[in-house]
């Protein structure tokens, strides 16, 4: 028996001695001592060594001639989003194909699969990851797999998943923005577990971004932040955050259940926990004002 099958056997009888019994329907959660972030150490690869999220120290970054931009294709079609569902964790609205992005440091062209988000509550950052310890009010994942792959297939590539994470903040001084305020009142159509509604042109991914600021992105190799926290995730962390209004930011922090409403477990703090960094390092691009041209050795992405 494998070292690692032996610990997560071990593991396991411990939490049934002490009376916790890991339901197979629910296996992992956020709110709950028995299925919390400190459990999912014996789920899949989630006690590895390339974990995420991670706290960016910006000093520590290096400056890296081999990124720049990303080219989004197909981000500001209405009728891509396609489906906006509660799934016990975070909300999630899955995309319809034909949407990607592409650019110096990714090592394939990657299609957009879905977004998500992860929060803590209307007085509580939640954002996943953080900089310089900073964290802000919400987190936006947006979800892509490498040359179309399956996300099953993704998972076990390496750098099968590029996943675009882009910080929330919430503002008073900001101008409700249409997209954000739409996706926000659709929140109370999809209170529990399960819940699904249909989208029909409601909103754009790009209008989600109309307001960002993408000349400057942190790089880093490192895991899906849910169980089994594969390790096959390219990070790119936008360090500048988008800005909502706090009536936006409420609508999401309170309308949206982990189970049903009469359970009454409010979908809140639904963020996993700072992960060590260990001996990765973490890119850092800004763009410039002038034409960028690229070494020849930067046709390979630098593993880190």
């Amino acid at each position: 028996m494998s070292p690692t099958l032996n610990t997560r056997i071990h593991v396991l009888v411990l939490l049934l001695l002490g009376g916790i019994c890991v339901s197979s329907e629910d296996p992992w959660c956020y709110d709950k001592p028995s299925c919390g972030p400190k459990m999912w150490s014996y789920l899949g690869n989630c006690s590895g060594e390339k974990q995420s999220p991670i706290n960016i120290v910006t000093k520590k970054t290096i400056s890296d001639d081999c990124l720049g931009p990303i080219n989004f294709v197909g981000y500001e079609d209405r009728k891509r989003p396609q489906l906006l569902k509660n799934t016990g964790h975070y909300p999630e609205v899955e995309m319809k194909k034909g949407a990607t992005i592409s650019g110096p440091g990714l090592p394939a062209t990657y299609s957009l699969k879905s977004f998500h988000l992860h929060w803590g509550t209307y007085n509580l950052r939640g954002s996943e990851h953080a900089i310089d310890g900073l964290h802000q009010a919400m987190e936006l994942h947006i979800v892509h797999t490498k040359n179309n792959l399956t996300m099953e297939e993704a998972r076990e590539d390496p750098e099968g998943i590029a996943v675009l994470a882009f910080f929330i903040k919430k503002s008073n001084e900001t101008p409700i923005i249409n997209a954000w305020k739409t996706l926000a009142d659709l929140m109370k159509a999809i209170p529990e577990k399960g819940d699904s509604l249909k989208l029909d042109g409601e909103f754009s991914l790009g209008g989600l971004l109309s307001m960002s600021d993408l000349s400057s992105y942190y790089r880093y190799y490192g895991s899906l932040t849910t169980p089994n926290c594969n390790e096959a995730v390219i990070w790119t962390v936008y360090s500048e955050p988008i800005e909502v209004s706090p009536q936006t930011l409420k609508k999401f922090t309170n309308s949206l259940y982990f189970s049903n409403i009469k359970e009454g477990r409010l979908m809140q703090k639904n963020y996993r926990p700072l992960q060590p960094l260990n001996n990765r390092r973490v890119q850092h691009f800004k763009e410039k004002k002038y034409v960028h041209h690229y070494p020849e050795h930067c046709s390979a992405p630098k593993k880190f």
